[in-house]
């Protein structure tokens, strides 16, 4: 170390030692829920925090819908493919160039994703299912470079801001969420949080949040389509990144037992085995007397 750089950080170290100092205390107290301040916050139930999600990422932009099953996710997601695919198609002119991946949907793989079977719907659909493990070769890359559409889940999404927190790994490639030209990302209400600082609360309070950082190679904040502007402040969209971005999202809640429905909960009154007549229902008034009458008036009708 030259002696020009250990004179200024011996320097820095006296004044930081000189006990007149505010700064930096020297016994920090720890920061707790009262004297924690959040930058921003969403409040009140699942639904209402879905709804400001879609309210923040529209206004960043993107679009949203809110599904009340996994069953009607899946259906929504069908559907703004489909969707997307016509649109694409009749705003297509001139001379078409195929690629081999027009029916191709970049994807985490379909066991990391919050609805099962995506891959199985997708192949009833004529499309597949891409999930690269690697993208370093120049022929991987290619095998996914004109695909047009992407799917994943989130680790969270914050609804505050209309963010959505991803973490890379196996599974769970980036490239599903960053080389699209559209997005598709599927919110169960489990992974929505008010803020960033609630999921980090939760992280720290599991004692995985060291290990969340640590193991993932990349971790990634959407907030909204890719965007650009210039020093006139022209906005344009997609240039780093998906041009559009639609979130879908869907009540993954377990209904309680009381929610289900029983067969017995049809009837108004409990069935009574010995009470039933079974005579009374032999023969009605206006009814057939015996068989041969129904088998005459069919013949008829035949």
């Amino acid at each position: 170390m030259s002696n020009a750089r250990e004179d200024i950080l011996g320097k820095l170290r006296a004044s930081l030692a000189r006990p007149d100092l505010r700064f930096p205390p020297l016994l920090t107290p720890a920061l707790t829920s009262e004297t924690r301040m959040a930058v921003t916050r969403a409040d009140g139930t699942l639904e209402d925090m879905a709804e400001r999600f879609g309210e923040e990422l529209t206004a960043l932009h993107g679009s949203f819908e809110i599904a009340e099953t996994a069953t009607e996710a899946r259906l929504a997601l069908i559907n703004r493919i489909m969707a997307w695919m016509e649109q694409e198609e009749a705003e297509r002119k001139g001379v078409v160039i195929t690629t081999g991946q027009e029916r191709s949907v970049l994807a985490w793989t379909a066991n990391n994703l919050p609805i099962e079977n995506i891959d199985l719907t997708l192949d009833d659909l004529g499309l597949k299912l891409v999930a690269p493990t690697e993208l370093r070769s120049s022929e991987s890359r290619d095998n996914v470079r004109h695909i047009r559409y992407g799917i994943t889940g989130v680790e969270a999404a914050f609804a505050a801001t209309g963010s959505m927190l991803m973490l890379a790994g196996p599974g769970t490639n980036r490239s599903a969420s960053l080389l699209p030209f559209r997005h598709i990302a599927l919110i169960p209400f489990s992974r929505l949080y008010r803020n960033f600082e609630e999921w980090l609360a939760e992280q720290r309070e599991s004692g995985t949040l060291v290990d969340t950082f640590r193991n993932r190679a990349n971790l990634t904040l959407i907030s909204g389509p890719s965007k650009s502007a210039d020093i006139e402040m022209a906005l344009t969209l997609g240039v780093h990144g998906p041009k559009f971005v639609h979130a879908i999202l869907f009540d993954d809640t377990p209904p309680d037992d009381d929610d289900l429905t029983r067969p017995s909960d049809l009837f108004d009154e409990e069935f009574d085995a010995e009470a039933f007549d079974a005579e009374q229902f032999e023969e009605e008034p206006g009814g057939f007397e015996d068989d041969s009458e129904f088998d005459d008036e069919e013949s008829a009708a035949h």
